[in-house]
């Protein structure tokens, strides 16, 4: 009977866990996703409709209620509007929050640049944001495929 209450507390624990370490994954994807979008200066609609496919393709990500996410995007989007710089490193510090988990933090590049290849072809602006986005993540921009 112990044994039973121990294996349903380590599965609901985990689960809490989980959750939890996936918050911040969720956080730092819509950040990066909203200064991707604002890197050329407006954000469209094929932007967002990528992010919303990342919502669904991410296992990480499925956990939480689209509406949720697309929020936390849109709040950065409006952060970033009314001030841009202030903004812009309030983001990268929560994107630097899952720069320990690689596996994370590498689908977190591929999402970026799917929001930046959206709209045609990846710009200047696009791909140095996206280059920094993986410095504060530690990785190496030459691993990167634009």
């Amino acid at each position: 009977v112990m044994a039973d209450f121990f294996t349903q507390f380590r599965s609901a624990i985990g689960e809490h866990i989980e959750r939890f370490r996936s918050r911040d994954v969720l956080e730092a994807t819509m950040a990066a996703a909203a200064l991707v979008s604002m890197a050329d200066g407006t954000v469209n609609l094929t932007e967002a409709s990528t992010i919303d496919q990342a919502l669904e393709a991410v296992h990480q990500l499925d956990i939480y209620d689209k509406h949720e996410a697309v929020d936390l995007y849109h709040r950065n989007i409006e952060q970033l509007k009314a001030d841009p710089n202030g903004a812009r490193e309030n983001i990268l510090k929560t994107i630097s929050k899952i720069s320990r988990d690689q596996q994370a933090s590498r689908i977190l590049i591929k999402i970026c640049i799917a929001i930046g290849k959206s709209d045609e072809d990846l710009i200047g602006e696009e791909k140095s944001t996206i280059i920094e986005i993986a410095a504060r993540l530690g990785i190496d921009s030459a691993e990167i495929e634009m």
